[in-house]
């Protein structure tokens, strides 16, 4: 599928996307969608396809510092400025004639997911979000799981390291993006091969910014925007679904969670993405498309409020 590449200011650094248009008449809803860390737009090319076969446009974007978007030092995984890329491709796809301003929704995988609906809290442009594959809800409990309280011990104790080297005028560290193990283990590897604006690697102060992300405790604040979570239900270790669970619990109306029985890369490449997309365009289908934009109620004439009081 044919994509344009495009540009958008966000907050004065460049960032690059990947612009998908449906062949329909007039604007139609658009969508902003956005991968978990440094990974790249380019491996949002499996997703886009099935929301625009569904008649949406698609907006899929490098953070800044990543891929083909500006920045430096590169890989610099902050989840907040995340958030305002998010909110600067809003405010693109709201500038583009084919795009319907009034119906954009966001899309975000593993921890792009709670990013996007971090962005959404803040920006009630999003009229509507969906998590696939959710991960990180509280980032200090969430490295505490992965690594256990000695590894957070020892990498508080290289973070300490790495702001008295920043504090000197130096760089931060770099370190690997993806860790992961078992059956996974090659997954970064492959990725680089795939994308080859992808680099497995992000600045280690980065891991700051993780451990002080934490989205669940402003999740109550993204209603009444429709939220989508489709959680993984088999075995994997980095999307948790009673983290999932936990989020999706303090979030208010209209919601939805989908456990579906499948397993860390069940829901991109597996056999669970066809049926985690097939949810995913219903629900937009619904809350951008089908539900109608509320209007403005005037005020009322002198003649109507004292008809009122009668």
């Amino acid at each position: 599928m044919d994509s344009e590449q495009v540009r958008f200011n966000s907050l004065g650094t460049w960032c690059a996307g990947d612009l998908y248009l449906p062949d329909a008449e007039g604007p139609v809803p658009g969508l902003v969608l956005g991968h978990s860390g440094v990974m790249v737009k380019e491996a949002l090319a499996v997703f886009a396809p099935y929301f625009v076969r569904a008649g949406f446009a698609v907006l899929a974007i490098d953070y800044r510092t990543v891929g083909g978007s500006e920045g430096e030092p590169r890989g610099q995984d902050y989840p907040e400025r995340q958030a305002e890329d998010f909110r600067s491709a809003i405010s693109y796809l709201q500038q583009r004639p084919e795009v319907d301003m009034a119906r954009i929704g966001l899309w975000g995988v593993s921890i792009g997911g709670s990013v996007a609906v971090q962005a959404a809290v803040l920006d009630r442009r999003a009229k509507c979000v969906v998590v696939q594959s959710p991960s990180v809800w509280n980032g200090w409990r969430y490295l505490e799981r992965l690594a256990g309280w000695a590894g957070v011990r020892a990498m508080r104790d290289q973070l300490d390291a790495d702001w008295q080297r920043r504090y000197e005028g130096g760089a931060s560290a770099r370190v690997p993006h993806l860790k992961l193990g078992d059956s996974v283990r090659d997954a970064p590897d492959v990725a680089a091969q795939m994308f080859p604006s992808y680099r497995n690697e992000k600045t280690l102060d980065s891991t700051e910014h993780l451990l002080t992300f934490a989205p669940e405790q402003l999740i109550h604040r993204l209603a009444p925007t429709p939220l989508l979570m489709i959680a993984n239900g088999g075995w994997d270790p980095y999307h948790l679904l009673d983290e999932a669970q936990s989020a999706f619990a303090k979030a208010g109306e209209p919601k939805r969670l989908e456990v579906l029985p499948y397993d860390v890369l069940g829901l991109y490449t597996g056999p669970g993405l066809e049926e985690a997309m097939a949810l995913a365009v219903d629900w937009f289908d619904q809350h951008l498309r089908k539900v109608p934009q509320p209007g403005v109620t005037p005020v009322p004439s002198p003649g109507a409020g004292a008809a009122m009081t009668e």
